[in-house]
């Protein structure tokens, strides 16, 4: 299923995309942000798009991602920037219309917000349940009211249904919004000297992973809720406080219990908790055990990546070189006043020109302002009169000190607006180039399932017509290679069933690890796959288990399970719906070519010896070509048993019927040069020796072992 999360990469969004993607979904991530973050998941995401909520390429995105399902994050997106609430709660409820419409618009059916029980903060005493009416103060509480508006105005059931996920308040990441109680205490007992709590305001409280879970389960549901009140567990501040006390040892702190008037929290009415079959796992000291591990670990990052510019840098160096530049001209006009040069050059009017080019008209003015009060001085040093020419001189300067820091200020803001609207196009087109790379690896991914020649119905055909013979053990040997062919998974097994029993015999493998389940299985009602061979599905090993199969399948003949095809690969990729398809139709091609060759076997009466199920001596040479053909290619190895022909003078049906007793329903009887020769099927030369003792307890000879 192809899921689309909208949330950036907090805690909460990190252990929901490990969960869905241990249930191999394919998921895609709208970050709501244009820029990338440090926080990235370690792997998991198929596609990641850096937009904001409120993006017009938002539309585009699903409509090429077609999705099943979104995920809005909502309240648990941790991420997500709350500091100017006023101006944040605007922006947040466009960017969650234009989700909704343009998932509507690219034909996403399901829909999960996840909200808060904040939004009856205000409500009194009683109980709460989905009919209560939303009371909140806080404006972002009353946000998310009107989001859940815009929800329910928007729901459609069964064109386009949206389910909300009412939370308690969620703690587990490192420097949430206020309104994380949890985060907001150990934040301040870990950075403050004092810390002042509501020591008798009680909280509902839940651990991250224990709402992922209620997410995940949600998710999970066929037919999902319009609502669903999650409780989470009541503590006080005061609780809250000592557990972090407990929790983060050796640190000490003043608290300030401040009074707190109102009543307690009402309960709730509706637990959903009950009918998702859904617990909680972490208890308060858990959790904030957790939660203290990243803080620690995020502390130690703000450390090392503290970038912050120096105001010294910002302000006073600048002014320092202006009036360091300042002394430097004045000392040069002194030293060459009196020289030709001096004459020439006016190296205040340089000065301030410099500093108006480089700094601009506000530092220009200040040059200005130093050239001033040096020639105010100058005058009253020497005694000189303030002449008209020195006057007009610093007019001059300051007019062309203006006038040169203003068009810099124009350039560079001129400029600067060029840069914005450079950076805007690039900005565009990096996000049509992630759009052109998302669609053309969607499209190499499909045209390799579809078009390819590998994987095509025509080359399904032809590998599948190698099944074509008549011997089913032949079938059985083929179908590994054909399986292996065309699944390209190198690790295939086929075990094949014997009457009633309920027990599989290995009947080819095509490595070692193919064999590690062991050569004969028990497929009871705690067999790994009963439902699946009950239902006549294909098996998928949802818990990356090692030891299990990555797939399995039934082959059936009629109504009966004659066989099971096992397939073993380390590349998760390849557990999808559509290889499961894929080998579906393979294993429905070898139980067609098995049952043909069965009924055809069946059909030769002539091959068995008369009232037994003892081959006649040229189909028994057949089928030991046959096995010989398998051991060679290390599909399976066999042993071979021999009775002398003494003991079978005059072909004795009470002596057929005493070998058929002694040996499995999988192993091949039949007669060659006067003897009776059986192939045990998958068994070593060790093995053998165990038949042997059981053939000689009941009074029958076996000469040899033929192998």
């Amino acid at each position: 299923m192809k899921v689309l999360i909208c949330g950036e990469y907090g805690i909460y969004c990190r252990e929901l995309i490990t969960r869905l993607k241990k249930e191999n979904h394919d998921i895609f991530v709208i970050t709501g942000s244009e820029k990338n973050r440090r926080e990235k998941p370690r792997n998991g995401v198929f596609q990641e798009y850096n937009f904001s909520y409120r993006s017009k390429n938002v539309c585009t995105v699903m409509k090429n991602i077609k999705a099943d399902i979104m995920i809005i994050l909502g309240i648990c997106d941790t991420k997500y920037t709350w500091r100017d609430t006023g101006q944040e709660s605007v922006r947040y409820l466009t960017g969650v219309t234009n989700l909704l419409m343009s998932a509507r618009e690219a034909g996403i059916r399901q829909v999960i917000y996840c909200s808060s029980l904040g939004v009856y903060e205000n409500t009194g005493g009683g109980m709460i349940d989905n009919e209560t009416e939303f009371e909140a103060g806080s404006v972002l509480m009353q946000t998310v009211i009107q989001t859940e508006y815009m929800c329910e105005e928007q729901n459609r059931p069964g064109e386009f249904q949206i389910s909300v996920i009412r939370y308690p308040e969620i703690y587990g990441d490192y420097k949430t919004h206020d309104y994380n109680v949890c985060s907001r205490i150990m934040e301040r007992f870990w950075g403050s000297p004092a810390v002042e709590i509501e020591a008798e305001r009680q909280h509902r409280i839940l651990y991250v992973k224990d709402a992922v879970d209620v997410l995940v389960r949600v998710f999970m549901q066929e037919e999902k809720e319009s609502c669903y009140l999650i409780p989470g567990t009541v503590y006080t501040e005061r609780q809250i406080l000592e557990a972090v006390e407990n929790v983060v040892q050796g640190r000490k702190t003043d608290v300030r219990e401040l009074e707190y008037t109102k009543g307690a929290l009402p309960a709730v009415g509706k637990d959903s908790n009950e009918k998702l079959g859904s617990y909680e796992k972490y208890s308060l000291e858990d959790g904030l055990r957790e939660l203290f591990k990243i803080y620690e670990k995020e502390k130690e990052l703000e450390i090392r990546e503290e970038t912050k510019k120096s105001v010294v840098r910002e302000k006073l160096i600048p002014l320092a070189e202006n009036i360091g530049l300042f002394f430097i001209v004045t000392i040069l006009y002194y030293l060459f006043k009196d020289t030709w040069l001096g004459s020439i050059l006016d190296f205040y009017l340089i000065y301030v020109v410099v500093i108006a080019v480089v700094y601009g008209c506000a530092h220009s003015l200040f040059a200005a302002l130093l050239t001033l009060l040096a020639r105010i001085g100058e005058v009253f040093l020497v005694g000189e009169t303030f002449e008209y020419a020195a006057f007009t001189g610093l007019l001059q300067i300051l007019i062309i000190g203006v006038l040169v820091g203003y068009m810099r200020d124009k350039y560079k803001r001129s400029n600067g607006d060029l840069e914005d609207e450079k950076k805007y196009y690039e900005s565009e087109l990096v996000d049509m180039t992630r759009i052109y790379d998302g669609n053309r690896y969607v499209k190499e991914i499909y045209e390799k399932r579809l078009v390819n020649y590998e994987n095509s119905m025509v080359r399904i055909y032809e590998v599948a017509s190698r099944l074509d013979f008549w011997e089913p053990q032949k079938v059985i040997f083929q179908a590994v290679d054909v399986v292996s062919e065309l699944m390209e998974m190198e690790d295939a097994a086929v075990y094949i069933t014997g009457g009633n029993s309920d027990y599989m015999r290995l009947a080819a493998a095509s490595s070692e690890r193919a064999r590690e389940l062991g050569k004969s299985l028990y497929a009871g009602s705690d067999f790994f796959m009963h439902q699946e061979l009950v239902e006549r599905t294909v098996y998928r090993n949802r818990e990356i288990d090692s030891k299990l199969p990555a797939y399995a399948c039934g082959i059936y003949e009629k109504e009966k399970l004659s066989a099971v095809i096992m397939l073993w690969t380390k590349d998760l990729t390849k557990v999808n719906l559509y290889e499961a398809n894929t080998l579906a139709l393979i294993c429905r091609l070898i139980e067609s070519s098995m049952n043909h060759a069965t009924t055809y076997w069946n059909m030769l009466a002539d091959q068995y010896i008369e009232g037994t199920d003892v081959l006649r001596e040229e189909e028994f040479n057949r089928i030991e070509e046959i096995y010989k053909g398998g051991a060679a290619e290390n599909k399976l190895e066999y042993a071979m048993l021999k009775v002398p022909g003494k003991l079978m003078a005059g072909r004795n049906e009470a002596v057929y019927k005493k070998v058929c007793s002694l040996v499995r329903q999988t192993d091949i009887l039949g007669e060659k040069a006067g003897d009776l020769y059986i192939i045990l099927a998958n068994t070593s030369r060790d093995e053998a020796g165990y038949v042997m003792s059981r053939f000689q307890n009941a009074g029958i000879q076996v000469d040899s072992i033929v192998g």
